[in-house]
């Protein structure tokens, strides 16, 4: 097979039944590999390292191997359903026809969305999940702080970066989008069931110059599944965690990077631009303009860019 007539699209799909393979066994050999994929050894040992970018892979002689601390086939986090797929259109809809307390995780989505349902970018490496949550109704507006400001006191006491907020719930390093959040529910009597969708910039690389990875920042590859018990062991327990909603809001507010900042803000009328002065109970953003005191709630605005 000859790499110079393949397709950027015919190698990701290559890469990504490679994967498949690798997930389901402990290790494989090359021959095994060709005859499953029907490549030849070169294209097959190409792929792989293409693929060693963004995974912990072992070659050893003529076998090769996926660390299991990486490969998310290799964890059941303690107290939920789990799927993981190589391959979903979108973890979020996939979700919504599983029960609650599942986790639903995949290397690739072909459909993956953020708010306002806009395209997100899921390329290998990364962390591309959504968490369905039974709660109490009355928490519900706790969680657009409570995890972002988890996730960040994992960044920060694990691997000692300083990683901050900028509203409503996106983690930033030096001003470059880090990971990012959709929570998505439904109310029903006394319980609501909540959606929430994460998407982690770990081992990837972030098309978008806008974007980091935690790769790009420590250079170096980091096993994933640590990160994925972390957060099933904090999502478990939110009804616990957030008993405090004062203390959720100040630890937010400490982490907000946005607040006191000059700032774009964009909506369907238009730009505004402005000084932040603070965040309501609810959330909502408080900025200050010529014209007076402005407040937007984080589904009504498309953008925000820090000026300053």
């Amino acid at each position: 097979m000859d790499r110079d007539f393949v397709t950027s699209d015919e190698l990701l799909l290559h890469k990504l039944e490679l994967l498949k393979i690798l997930s389901q066994r402990d290790n494989v050999t090359l021959t095994e590999l060709m005859s499953e994929i029907g490549l030849d050894e070169i294209t097959i040992l190409h792929l792989l390292n293409e693929l060693k970018k963004n995974f912990i892979l072992k070659i050893e002689r003529d076998r090769v191997s996926w660390s299991h601390g990486d490969n998310p086939a290799k964890i059941k986090p303690w107290g939920w359903k789990y799927v993981y797929r190589v391959v979903l259109g979108s973890t979020m809809l996939s979700a919504r026809t599983l029960d609650s307390w599942t986790i639903v995780i995949a290397e690739h989505q072909t459909r993956g969305y953020g708010r306002h349902r806009r395209p997100w970018i899921s390329n290998l490496g990364g962390l591309w999940l959504t968490a369905k949550l039974e709660i109490d109704p009355k928490i519900t507006p706790a969680l657009p702080m409570y995890i972002p400001t988890v996730l960040c006191r994992y960044f920060r006491e694990k691997h000692r970066i300083h990683v901050g907020i900028k509203w409503p719930n996106d983690l930033i390093y030096k001003e470059k989008k880090l990971a990012g959040f959709l929570i998505e529910g439904e109310i029903m009597l006394d319980k609501a069931r909540v959606y929430v969708g994460l998407g982690v910039n770990v081992n990837n690389d972030p098309p978008l110059e806008t974007s980091t990875s935690l790769k790009e920042i420590i250079g170096k590859l980091t096993p994933r599944n640590s990160l994925i018990s972390f957060i099933a062991g904090y999502l478990a327990k939110v009804e616990d965690y957030v008993k405090d909603l004062r203390a959720v809001q100040t630890e937010y507010l400490d982490l907000l990077e946005t607040l006191g900042r000059r700032v774009v803000v964009r909506v369907p009328s238009g730009e505004i631009v402005g000084r932040v002065r603070s965040i309501t109970e609810t959330g909502e953003l408080v900025l200050e303009t010529d014209t007076g005191l402005h407040k937007f709630k984080s589904d009504e605005v498309l953008e925000l860019r820090h000026l300053s």
